[in-house]
């Protein structure tokens, strides 16, 4: 109920001003552009991909209904080619900012996914459909008071990129059937690829290309860097702890009835389990009824957690050391992402990692 205050004001006092957030001397250096220009550079550095943004159709909008082509709104759109070939890989829009009546939290949703036609081209190849995907969030919107501009915090950067690790998942992946396109994976390995590209805005080399101060252009200072980095870790045995019990939660009430119907309330169980695992519970609350994810999960809220270890493992062996390998990049690309749903998980990791997970 109120642990993020507290944790909070922990963090404030252990890094030197930060808000509760851990963020305050980050202020103003993230922004919706330097994070979609750190998009580019990824995509650039990792897989030889070019991201280059096009003329969105009025035909296209899905954010206005009495002028479609106004673009106050801010839905933009994304072309993905191969840098070296030009071929065309897929396209992404964006939907970035909150209004009236739209979804209120993030995902990342397939518009039309990628698979092998049954026509043949002229010269006897495979005609592919490529996909389509909205990537959607309600960060900051821009305002007179910033300058028409819209400046993140740093958790609202994560999120994108979270989301944008997904979009990836589905613009990349090349298999014979829609339904094992990108995403239609394994619930438990889907989260793999969100999960990798947040590694990318705690890292040093990266934040240096996405944060810049939105007055001055000026970089993150080091110290403040080194701080946020930091401040990743605080509380992150009791962040684990807390997963652990949403995950016993979700599984419960969805599991047997006999199960969870002599807990009593919903609020019972909830304030039962973390009870059992040691974690302060507010009595009078009913955080749970909050949690979106219990409806779209369902028993499946543990992957969410176990899909972490898969991401941090590749992210060790094949990312810590150079965060832009090329080749860490493509082997990535064409053993994990490529794949979609079409191969056991099992076997994406061992050939990622050279080893079981």
């Amino acid at each position: 109920w109120d642990l993020t205050y507290y944790t909070g004001i922990t963090k404030n006092h252990l890094f030197e001003g930060q808000d509760d957030a851990g963020e305050g001397s980050l202020s103003g250096y993230f922004t919706v552009e330097q994070s979609i220009e750190g998009m580019k550079e990824l995509v650039k550095r990792l897989f030889g991909i070019v991201m280059q943004e096009s003329p969105l159709g009025a035909n296209e909008r899905w954010d206005v209904e009495e002028n479609p082509n106004s673009a106050s709104n801010g839905i933009r759109k994304f072309e993905f080619f191969e840098e070296v070939d030009g071929d065309g890989l897929g396209v992404m829009y964006l939907d970035l900012h909150p209004r009236p009546g739209k979804y209120t939290h993030a995902a990342h949703f397939t518009v039309r996914c990628g698979c092998e036609l049954r026509e043949s081209s002229s010269n006897g190849q495979t005609n592919y459909q490529l996909p389509i995907v909205a990537l959607v969030c309600n960060v900051s919107p821009s305002s007179s008071n910033t300058g028409e501009i819209s400046i993140l915090s740093h958790s609202e950067v994560e999120t994108v990129f979270h989301e944008f690790g997904h979009a990836l998942h589905s613009l990349l992946s090349r298999t014979s059937f829609q339904h094992l396109s990108g995403t239609r994976t394994a619930m438990d390995f889907v989260e793999t690829p969100s999960h990798l590209m947040e590694f990318y805005v705690w890292n040093e080399e990266f934040l240096n290309i996405i944060g810049r101060h939105v007055q001055t252009g000026a970089r993150i200072p080091a110290k403040n860097i080194e701080n946020l980095v930091r401040s990743r870790n605080t509380f992150k045995a009791m962040e684990i702890q807390s997963q652990c019990v949403y995950a016993m939660f979700d599984q419960t009430i969805f599991g047997q009835p006999e199960k969870w119907q002599s807990a009593g309330s919903t609020t019972d169980l909830f304030e039962k389990l973390h009870c059992e695992n040691d974690l302060l519970f507010a009595r009078g609350t009913h955080w749970h009824s909050k949690f979106g994810h219990l409806v779209s999960y369902g028993a499946g809220y543990y992957s969410y957690l176990y899909a972490s270890l898969f991401s941090a493992d590749i992210w060790k062996e094949s990312f810590s050391h150079d965060a832009f390998s090329r080749s860490a990049g493509e082997k990535y690309w064409k053993e994990i992402l490529i794949h979609g749903g079409s191969k056991d998980p099992n076997q994406m990791l061992k050939s990622m990692l050279g080893r079981g997970p």
